[in-house]
């Protein structure tokens, strides 16, 4: 990683604002009810960057990563509502660190997330055809039927 930048404030007021920040994101998103589904759903690592006002700048990038390290599994029903393992955190100065990070963990997945939007995309343009032929066939009026 680079050297920290340092901010037009001071390190103090960085370090409340980014709390803050941490706090009221984490809780935006314990609200949204696919929270308790992201692990399950392979999300495993959130990065949102945050900019305080213009005077103040650039506050920095959030990372938040998932790790269950109890070995439990996640139980979401109508009677028990648990999450197992622990949301991290960790702040980066720089946007480019943030990048950097964010290259790595796509390139260490064991799948090509661009090749499995390409098959997504192509699926989506065979369905869309196939639904035009539909349309186009039910649009042509028989040529069989006669009217007196």
């Amino acid at each position: 990683m680079t050297d920290k930048i340092y901010l037009p404030m001071t390190t103090e007021m960085r370090d409340e604002l980014r709390y803050a920040m941490n706090t009221q994101f984490r809780y935006k998103l314990y609200q949204d009810p696919i929270f308790p589904f992201l692990p399950s759903l392979g999300i495993d690592h959130i990065i949102q960057g945050f900019e305080a006002k213009e005077e103040l700048g650039f506050v920095g990038v959030l990372h938040l990563w998932y790790e269950n390290n109890s070995g439990e599994l996640s139980e979401q029903s109508k009677d028990r509502h648990f999450v197992a393992g622990d949301w991290k955190h960790e702040w980066y100065d720089h946007p480019e660190d943030a990048v950097e990070l964010a290259i790595h963990l796509q390139k260490s997945k064991p799948f090509d997330e661009n090749k499995l939007i390409k098959v997504h995309i192509e699926h989506h343009r065979e369905v869309a055809v196939k639904m035009k032929l539909k349309e186009e066939e039910e649009d042509e009026p028989d040529s069989e039927i006669l009217l007196n």
